[in-house]
């Protein structure tokens, strides 16, 4: 494999139980590109960022990760599954993003919870430390959700709908996030989403699954057949 690719699917079908959603994947990612995975609610985004994790195995074809080792992912789920009547503050959430770090019922060691302090300042959360995560709003809690995934010390970043349920300016503020931390930790990134608007113009890669077909190229040229205007199109995508 080329040294600069991290992810590769050949031939790859997905889905449950013997049952294909999607078939025929083949693509490539490479080593600091930012994809975005885009489609309607219920294509196989999900599911297709779940065999990519290998939560789920695939039903045909390889994926293969690198030429050396594993990637570490740093996972933003779809849906924050943390239960918010347990008091965790919002830094002992990203404290749990480096317990695959330690050794079970070891103390958390000092350089941790400054890796964890280090991760809330990039997402401009540090002075919320002490905040109870059941009191941010949502915008924060997906900021303190993506400094969680930050403290794994991923390879690469994976985001799944990160602005669904936010308001229009925080969804704006996160998307500025996530280009600050692609530039800053040269970060391999795979964000889904559903929303056109949320999709970057200077995307290194846009996948756009439609009709059960998985359509691979720049944001522009795959979406041009959903703007009727150019004007539309400039308005709809975010900068």
């Amino acid at each position: 494999m080329n040294a600069d690719l991290c992810i590769a699917l050949k031939d790859v079908s997905i889905g449950y139980h013997g049952h294909p959603i999607l078939t025929d994947i083949d693509f490539s990612l490479k080593t600091g590109e930012f994809t975005v995975l885009f489609g309607p609610n219920g294509c196989g985004k999900t599911t297709l960022f779940k065999t990519i994790l290998r939560i789920i195995p695939p039903l045909h074809g390889t994926i293969t990760y690198g030429n050396t080792h594993y990637p570490r992912f740093g996972y933003v789920p779809q849906r924050q599954t943390l239960d918010e009547i347990y008091p965790f503050t919002a830094g002992e959430v990203v404290l749990m993003g480096t317990f695959g770090q330690t050794k079970p019922f070891c103390p958390t060691p000092e350089i941790n919870r400054t890796w964890v302090d280090q991760c809330l300042k990039d997402v401009g959360m540090l002075e919320m430390k002490r905040q109870l995560f059941s009191e941010l709003s949502g915008g924060q809690k997906q900021r303190i959700l993506i400094a969680r995934a930050l403290a794994t010390r991923p390879t690469i970043l994976l985001l799944d709908e990160p602005i669904t349920g936010v308001d229009i300016i925080a969804q704006r503020k996160i998307m500025e996030l996530i280009a600050l931390l692609h530039k800053k930790h040269e970060l391999t990134i795979v964000m889904v989403t559903h929303e056109i608007h949320s999709i970057p113009r200077w995307i290194n890669k846009l996948i756009w699954i439609n009709n059960n077909k998985v359509l691979i190229g720049n944001s522009r040229d795959i979406l041009a057949p959903l703007i009727t205007e150019e004007a539309s199109f400039q308005g709809a995508l975010w900068h």
